[in-house]
């Protein structure tokens, strides 16, 4: 595996894998601890913005079996990161992608066309906010990594049908 690659999620392995339960190689998959799958509660402290993304998207991480109540702080980062740049983006959205700063040394005083602060906040929730869903497969490519665990703790496909002998 290259330096800086994370691990693959089990269910991925297993998708070129010989046979039900082990990967390309032929070694077996071990699935990971069984957390215990419930709804993480809401943080009091979440903006409003954040608040309002947390209902739209716990919920359904949560029917997916994908969340457990210790994943309520990194929750609450993906959301306050969206919150972030949703305020940044409504800023840009009613001042313009440029604004005109009032520029001044000593007695000279000029103005400046120059990007919108909010752009550079806009760039960097962007990107923290995509590294925080594909934690939580919220992104085409990082849903397609994750599957929900199974109790039953057995060598079942996780794709659902038989896989070929």
């Amino acid at each position: 595996m290259a330096a800086g690659r994370k691990p693959r999620p089990a269910a991925l392995r297993l998708l070129g894998g010989r046979h039900a339960g082990v990967d390309s190689g032929g070694r077996k998959v071990e699935a990971g601890p069984e957390f215990r799958r419930l709804l993480p509660l809401k943080p009091m402290e979440l903006s409003p913005e954040a608040a309002e993304h947390w209902d739209l998207i716990v919920e359904e991480l949560a029917r997916l079996e994908l969340t457990k109540p210790l994943d309520a702080g990194a929750l609450a980062a993906t959301c306050e990161t969206w919150a972030r740049f949703a305020q940044a983006q409504a800023a840009i959205n009613r001042e313009g992608l440029l604004v005109e700063v009032e520029m001044r040394r000593g007695d000279v005083a000029w103005t400046e066309t120059r990007v919108h602060p909010a752009v550079r906040i806009v760039e960097a929730a962007s990107k923290e906010y995509r590294a925080w869903c594909s934690e939580f497969g919220l992104t085409p490519s990082a849903e397609s990594r994750l599957a929900p665990r199974k109790e039953s703790g057995g060598d079942e496909n996780p794709f659902g049908r038989p896989a070929a002998q």
